[in-house]
C-alpha cells in the first residue's frame, strides 16, 4: 500500500529526503518560519529519525498508525497523493518535533502546511527504496505499540481494515490483557476564558492533563450511555504510545469513542462509507450533523449525540440568559 517513486534512473532514491531533513526543513524553518537553529536541526533529525522507524515497518502495522489521521489528512497536499503517503506524512512529519515549534511557537499553519507538502516527494523516495533494500533500525519508535496496549491496536486495525474495505462495520477480537489503570493528571488544566489564560498542551506532549483525564474517568463510571466525543484521534494526541494508552483504558472500561467519521467500540468499530467527512475541530458535531455514510449502531449513536450535545448548549444559553 506504500507509493513508489523513482528517479531518472528507475530507482527511489531515499537521499532526496534525507536532503529534505537536513537542508529543506532546516532552511524553510530557519529563513521563513524564524525558528532557532538549534530546534530546528532537531526537528529535521526527528522527522529522518521517525521515517527510518516507519519505513522499518510492515504494512500491516504502517496502516495502523495511518488509520488515527486517515480523517484529517484528506486535505493534505498534494492533493493527487494516495491515502498511504499522506498518511505517513502526517505519522513522520506532522507528528514529530515540528509540534512543538507549532504550539509554542513560532510555526504557524502555513508553516506546517509548506513543510508537510515539500515532504511527500522526498518521502515518496524514502519509503520506496527502504522497501526495495531494507536497513535495520535499532530503537524503533514505534516498536512495542501492540504489546504495550494491545486492545487499542486490534481496534485500530480493524479501523485500516474497514477504511481499505470501503467503510462500514468491522467487527473484531481485543486481546484478553489486564484493564490498565487510569492515568495520572500530571498537568493541571484550570478552567481560562481564552487561549491566553489556557494551558496548552503540544500534540506530541506525553503527559495528561487533567481535564483529559477527568473527561477519560467520568466516560468510564458513566455507564451504558457514555461516549467520549472528539473531533477525530489526534486531538488526544498525535503522540501514538498516549493516544494508544487513552484507547486502551476507554476501551478496556466498554466506552465508546465517536469521531467525525469512526465509532470505535470494544469489539466493533464503524467507518463513514464514501468519502469521509471533513473534521472541524472547532465544533466536533459539524461531521456528525451530515449522516451521509453512516448507518447502523453508528447512525443512531451519533444522532443521539448531536441531539442531546445540542439540548444541552440550549439549557446552558437559556441558564446565562435568565
Amino acid at each position: 500500500m506504500r507509493a513508489v517513486a523513482k528517479d531518472e534512473q528507475g530507482e527511489p532514491d531515499p537521499q532526496h529526503f534525507e536532503r529534505f531533513c537536513h537542508t529543506i526543513v532546516l532552511e524553510m524553518l530557519t529563513d521563513v518560519c524564524h525558528v532557532g537553529t538549534e530546534l530546528a536541526t532537531q526537528v529535521g533529525d526527528d522527522i529522518l529519525a521517525r521515517g527510518e522507524s516507519y519505513a522499518a515497518l510492515d504494512d500491516a502495522a504502517s496502516n495502523v498508525l495511518i488509520s488515527p489521521f486517515a480523517e484529517e489528512v484528506a486535505g493534505y497536499e498534494p492533493a493527487a497523493s494516495p491515502l498511504e503517503l499522506k498518511g505517513a506524512v502526517a505519522v513522520i512529519v506532522r507528528s514529530s518535533l515540528l509540534e512543538e515549534a507549532h504550539t509554542h511557537g513560532p510555526v504557524e499553519a502555513a508553516g506546517i502546511r509548506g513543510i508537510t507538502t515539500m515532504a511527500a516527494a522526498p518521502l515518496s523516495h524514502f519509503l520506496a527504496a527502504r522497501r526495495r533494500y531494507p536497513v535495520p533500525v535499532t530503537g524503533n519508535q514505534f516498536a512495542g505499540l501492540a504489546d504495550a496496549y494491545p486492545r487499542a491496536w486490534a481496534c485500530l486495525e480493524a479501523v485500516a481494515l474497514s477504511y481499505g474495505a470501503g467503510g462500514g462495520r468491522w467487527p473484531y477480537r481485543a486481546p484478553a490483557a489486564p484493564v490498565p489503570d487510569l492515568p495520572a493528571a500530571e498537568v493541571e488544566a484550570p478552567s481560562a476564558s481564552s487561549r491566553e489564560d489556557a494551558v496548552v498542551l503540544s500534540g506530541i506532549d506525553t503527559r495528561f492533563d487533567q481535564l483529559l483525564v477527568e473527561q477519560m474517568r467520568e466516560r468510564a463510571e458513566g455507564g451504558r450511555d457514555a461516549v467520549l466525543l472528539i473531533a477525530s484521534l489526534s486531538r488526544i494526541s498525535r503522540h501514538l504510545g498516549k493516544l494508544m494508552r487513552a484507547m486502551e483504558y476507554l476501551l478496556a472500561h466498554d466506552v465508546p469513542i465517536l469521531t467525525a467519521n469512526y465509532l470505535l467500540r470494544p469489539r466493533e468499530v464503524w467507518v463513514r462509507r464514501g468519502k469521509l467527512a471533513p473534521v472541524d475541530h472547532r465544533d466536533p458535531l459539524a461531521a456528525l450533523r451530515n449522516p451521509r455514510g453512516l448507518s447502523g449502531v453508528h447512525r443512531a449513536i451519533a444522532a443521539k449525540v448531536v441531539k442531546q450535545m445540542e439540548a444541552d448548549a440550549q439549557a446552558a444559553g437559556a441558564r446565562r440568559r435568565t
